[in-house]
């Protein structure tokens, strides 16, 4: 039977041999993506996407990388690596290739300056219309459809940063900056969580802005194989393994 032990054994070598790897772009973005002690990614979509490559028997690679870096080094077409936890969007269809919907939003809302009060402003295109109002946009994302069609129209002042999430709630709170923009999860997590005390900000939803948000999905490089894709696709449409 010392023939049958070494053939498991050189199927077993030839399996982890053969299998695919692929690096995993991501930042941190609590309750989505929290970094690990080994620099992994935890969280709601990052424990997630774990799981997902074991079930397609796919090998990754955290790297821990900035949102602007990662866009810039998906357009690249010889890329086999994915971003974590994008919006699908025309523009990045353009350089990139997505996996089937890994997760889907509860709905945007605003953190705002708790000194607003929240009756002038009826709906988020109120809001917009303000001149007198700052609001904080982060560097290379979107905050999805509905929202970009209201920010087109705006007459609100508006600043770009690369800071994260926690660092512009304190900014919000302490007045540099009128309202910013965060998932549900996101919100209720940082203000849970103490990120500008107790009465620096006010969460605020609108009836403009849709109750669920939008899917979210693996934007990976053209590098990435079909084949690879086709695996992940399989592993997020099918059924526990």
């Amino acid at each position: 039977m010392k023939w049958l032990a070494a053939l498991c054994l050189l199927l077993a070598f030839s399996s982890a041999y053969g299998q695919e790897t692929i690096s995993l772009y991501y930042y941190e973005r609590p309750p989505f993506l929290i970094r690990q002690a080994d620099d992994s990614a935890g969280g709601l979509i990052g424990s997630h996407v774990a799981e997902l490559a074991a079930k397609a028997g796919i090998s990754i690679h955290w790297q821990l990388m900035p949102a602007a870096r990662q866009l810039h080094l998906l357009q690249n077409e010889s890329v086999s690596a994915c971003g974590v936890g994008w919006y699908r969007t025309a523009q990045r269809d353009g350089f990139a290739q997505f996996s089937r919907p890994i997760y889907r939003d509860r709905g945007v809302v605003v953190i705002a300056n708790a000194r607003l009060d929240r009756r002038t402003y009826p709906r988020l295109a109120d809001l917009l219309a303000d001149q007198s109002l700052s609001i904080l946009l982060k560097d290379g994302l979107t905050y999805g459809r509905a929202v970009a069609a209201l920010l087109k129209p705006a007459k609100a002042r508006f600043s770009l940063v690369t800071i994260e999430q926690p660092q512009m709630v304190r900014m919000v709170a302490s007045g540099r900056a009128s309202v910013m923009f965060a998932t549900r999860e996101e919100a209720e997590m940082l203000l849970t969580g103490g990120e500008a005390g107790d009465e620096g900000v006010q969460l605020w939803s609108f009836p403009d802005l849709p109750e669920t948000g939008e899917p979210r999905y693996l934007m990976c490089g053209k590098g990435v194989s079909a084949k690879t894709l086709s695996r992940l696709d399989a592993a997020i449409a099918g059924p526990p393994q």
